[in-house]
């Protein structure tokens, strides 16, 4: 069997690499990193606990374009709320009353509110 020719290699399967970090195949505006060269989101691949208040996470930009990985740290700064337990080992600071942020429900009427998406806050 000779004479036929050569084929060049390629791959048996090729498919473009998508992320999806999101219910429903679009990516997400608001997620918990995003990459510091191209602004994509971020998805954390692994994460390393340091210490009590500070970890450290290893992203993996979700830009095939770009394909960024990283290392970042996840620290603790103030307590809102500082909870039941009782920790006298962590000497963890506690944000002034007056700095308090006051968290709401998300509206429903933004431009990118899914209108099949039942409300968690019953609005």
């Amino acid at each position: 069997m000779s004479g036929e020719g050569v084929l060049p290699p390629r791959p048996l399967m090729s498919a473009p690499l998508k992320f999806q970090v999101r219910s429903g195949g679009t990516q997400a505006r608001d997620c918990l990193m995003t990459c510091p060269k191209c602004d994509a989101p971020c998805f954390i691949r692994k994460s390393d606990r340091l210490t009590p208040t500070v970890k450290h996470l290893i992203a993996h930009c979700t830009n095939s374009g770009c394909g960024h990985t990283f290392l970042a740290e996840l620290a603790f700064v103030h307590s809102f709320n500082p909870g039941l337990i009782e920790r006298p080992d962590l000497d963890l600071k506690v944000c002034p009353r007056e700095q308090v942020p006051h968290v709401l429900p998300p509206s429903r009427d933004g431009p990118d509110d899914d209108p099949d998406q039942m409300s968690m806050f019953g609005t």
